[in-house]
């Protein structure tokens, strides 16, 4: 074991980890192995396990939320920005993040990233929302059902029988696009 790798390397093992065996199996030793390092270099580039954690979870929100965000952000067409969020929820690794969910249950800090991630995704959706649906309580409630979904496939599906999230985002993009025409409508009636 005489290779050395990255910070990223480490968090990618981790997401791995939590997706496969879960939370019990994210520990040094293992981590370390499934990297091919020692535990030096993991000492190297964290100092410690909370070290660690703390870089893992603003990987995780750099890339599950900052990144989707900006890619969203780059489609000038309120309608097919809708499309690409619902398209990118699907990439998101929602066995790891069914483990960081239990594992906030357990961990401060974990719970804090948790919510953040959480309240940055709603936030998206809000932006995504708000070009097609004036109203900005009801663009607030479809952003939380949207997020609900997300939440609730990972709860809920995770260990049971495979429920098709895309036929549940289609759904959800369906709801919008009801209120995006009822909302046009007003509009043209009102001019």
């Amino acid at each position: 074991m005489s290779r050395t790798a990255s910070p990223e390397t480490y968090f990618a093992a981790a997401m791995r980890l939590l997706a496969g065996p879960g939370l019990p199996a994210l520990r040094i030793g293992r981590l370390c192995r499934e990297v091919g390092v020692t535990s030096g270099s993991f000492y190297h580039h964290f100092g410690n396990w909370d070290g660690f954690v703390a870089g893992l979870l603003e990987h995780w929100t750099q890339e599950e939320v900052h990144r989707l965000v900006e890619l969203v952000r780059r489609e000038s067409d309120p309608v097919e920005r809708v499309e690409l969020m619902k398209r990118l929820a699907l990439t998101v690794p929602h066995e790891a993040e069914t483990a960081i969910r239990r594992w906030a249950g357990t961990d401060e800090v974990v719970a804090a990233a948790q919510q953040r991630v959480d309240d940055l995704r709603r936030d998206a959706l809000r932006e995504v929302l708000a070009p097609l649906i004036a109203d900005e309580e009801l663009t607030a409630t479809l952003a939380e059902v949207a997020l609900s979904v997300l939440v609730g496939h990972q709860q809920l599906h995770h260990s049971g029988p495979p429920v098709d999230l895309a036929a549940q985002l289609d759904q959800f993009e369906v709801l919008v696009r009801g209120h995006a025409t009822a909302a046009l409508e007003r509009r043209v009636s009102t001019d």
